[in-house]
């Protein structure tokens, strides 16, 4: 670790592994820094259809496929009452993309993978080693860290930093940029389990969300393995607190609070503790400055229920290599190199928060939009992580349509479902 590295990044999760692939891939070297050691524990995802353009590009899709992670044609949607709404993806095939499905992975295992995939590109990895902050010249750009190595602090100097060290948003914290949501107030509880009834053959293997009366409550049953099914609950953090229930009363009170979800889960037996997520929407005033940049959930986390983290993680690591293979050929690392790759997350970010406060301002117009031939197709695209601003303002204003509609007239069957949420 002796002299100036090239590019050094905080976080060996999607994020960080992701841009060392890419910047391997351009030949730039960088040194990533991980204060855990994988196998990590972490909750299952199901990954969007359109991580799988980042996955074919970092070489990764033969290693994802033989590595037996169940498959997910699509995802259902399960309402309380009234029928579901089935989205596959192979009616809606994207562009680049070969394959009609796409995985439910064990993070812990993903993760592992996807780091000795790395380490086979070339990037050098140092697990069990913490960053206690990040260093600034005296012109107020990032210089490098200070590690911790075995209990002793070591500084080590970068032309550039990166924070991909998720929702402990080190640089966002350091520089006080971390802001919480304004809106969302979320935490989830979830737990792996056995005897989860995953219904209909045809669709045992999607993502199923079932939507909850709690406030912007739902909930996920996805696959593992063939014998063992993620589930969680997600509600407004007040829910719980009001309820005064223990974790596991909650957890399993919620389930029954769906009908649809009490039948699949009445045989349910948990295999492990229940987990908790709290404190997860947020977001960094700025994710760049002279000399460094954040990633992932270290800039910005919205909301769970679309399961898009490892796809935006993803997806912003593929635009800021971009930008750091610029910035390195120039030998420009100042905010200006970076500001493209800014302007574009924080494009995609307006898009997902103004889609995930529409959804849970309405969850009823979400559904009816789905059911919509003319909006489907957008929201198909949206929901499998693809975003096209044009497209996607159609759809929003559909949403805005129907809330306007469910707030004029007074006895409009939605009312009830209506829900307030500041601006």
């Amino acid at each position: 670790m002796e002299g100036t590295q090239d590019v050094i990044i905080m976080g060996a999760g999607p994020a960080g592994l992701t841009l060392g692939c890419y910047l391997a891939g351009a030949g730039i070297p960088c040194l990533i820094l991980e204060k855990a050691h994988h196998p990590r524990p972490h909750v299952g995802e199901s990954l969007m259809p359109s991580t799988l353009r980042i996955v074919r590009e970092i070489g990764f899709s033969g290693i994802m496929e033989s590595a037996g992670f169940p498959h997910s044609g699509g995802v259902v949607y399960h309402p309380r009452s009234g029928a579901d709404s089935v989205l596959a993806y192979g009616d809606f095939p994207q562009t680049g993309i070969d394959q009609e499905y796409t995985y439910h992975v064990d993070r812990a295992r993903f993760d592992m993978l996807l780091l000795k995939h790395a380490e086979s590109r070339g990037c050098r990895i140092a697990e069990g080693v913490s960053v206690d902050e990040v260093l600034f010249d005296d012109a107020g750009r990032a210089s490098g860290v200070r590690a911790n190595l075995g209990g002793h602090g070591v500084d080590l100097a970068a032309h550039m930093v990166v924070d991909a060290a998720g929702r402990g948003t080190k640089i966002g914290r350091q520089l006080d940029l971390r802001r919480d949501h304004p809106v969302l107030d979320q935490f989830a509880l979830h737990a792996w389990c056995e005897g989860v009834d995953r219904g209909a053959a045809e669709t045992d293997s999607y993502t199923h969300v079932y939507f909850l009366p709690e406030v912007r409550g739902w909930a996920w049953q996805a696959p593992i393995s063939p014998d063992i099914t993620s589930i969680g609950v997600v509600a407004d953090k007040q829910a719980y607190q009001t309820a005064g229930l223990a974790v596991e009363h909650f957890f399993d009170e919620c389930l029954a609070l769906n009908p649809k979800l009490a039948r699949a889960t009445r045989t349910l037996s948990r295999i492990n503790e229940i987990k908790g997520e709290v404190n997860y929407s947020y977001r960094l005033d700025r994710v760049c400055g002279d000399g460094w940049l954040a990633l992932g959930d270290a800039a910005r986390f919205i909301d769970p229920v679309f399961s898009s983290g490892v796809s935006v993680a993803m997806h912003s690591a593929r635009f800021a290599a971009e930008r750091i293979g610029t910035a390195r050929a120039s030998g420009d690392y100042s905010r200006s190199t970076f500001l493209p790759y800014e302007e574009n997350l924080q494009a995609g970010a307006a898009i997902w928060d103004d889609f995930i406060r529409l959804f849970y301002r309405l969850v009823p117009g979400f559904t009816h939009l789905l059911d919509d031939p003319e909006h489907r197709p957008a929201l198909m695209r949206m929901i499998q992580g693809e975003l096209t601003p044009d497209s996607d303002a159609a759809v929003l204003d559909g949403l805005r349509g129907l809330i306007r509609s469910v707030e004029e007239v007074d006895d409009h069957p939605w009312k009830g479902e209506l829900l307030e949420l500041p601006r």
